[in-house]
């Protein structure tokens, strides 16, 4: 047997799945708050309901209201339990620095002592500003919409210099204003 543990590997499939699962708690817990909250409003009487009838509709809403927050605070422990297993793997792969990475960055740095850290990179070093070996380059990469902005901005430059040019062909006096905004514009650009 190798140095490893004998946890099981878990595939990339499974761990979307498992995130999935948690989307869902996270649908059914606002749904939970949501009706731990209604239970707290007080609602209309009917026309055959008098005042003495609703003690029993109260004693019906606090119970209502103890199912739903308990329900609530069981999902929301289910939920913080499975995102810090998935932070652990993640740290684990070293995709993400670990929180102990991150404290004993700040520590050294809080001190002030340029002597006091290490000039020898450990496996707990800080890399790529914290994202680990998370590539940002290649993830703005995939982004074109900075490119569609500055090609509609030129499309439009371009349709107002092609008025502009139809105007002084109408207006020939008015091409000497033309041409210096036109100018402007480029020396501003």
């Amino acid at each position: 047997m190798s140095g490893r543990s004998s946890k099981p590997e878990v595939s990339a499939a499974e761990r979307i799945a498992q995130l999935n699962d948690i989307d869902k708690d996270v649908a059914t817990l606002l749904q939970s708050a949501g009706t731990a909250i209604n239970t707290l409003t007080i609602p209309a009487l009917e026309s055959n309901e008098t005042p003495g009838n609703k003690t029993q509709g109260i004693e019906q809403r606090k119970e209502d209201f103890t199912h739903s927050s308990r329900q609530y605070f069981a999902i929301l422990s289910s939920i913080d339990v499975r995102l810090r297993r998935h932070i652990s793997a993640l740290e684990e792969a070293e995709i993400i620095p670990s929180e102990t990475a991150n404290k004993d960055a700040q520590a050294s740095t809080n001190m002030g002592n340029p002597l006091a850290r290490s000039s020898a990179p450990t496996k707990s070093t800080i890399t790529n500003s914290g994202l680990g070996s998370l590539d940002v380059g290649w993830l703005n990469s995939r982004n074109d919409k900075v490119e569609k902005m500055m090609e509609a901005e030129l499309w439009k430059e371009a349709q107002e210099l092609v008025q502009k040019k139809s105007v002084t062909e109408k207006d020939p006096q008015s091409d000497n204003d033309i041409t210096a905004s036109s100018e402007t514009t480029r020396s501003q650009g």
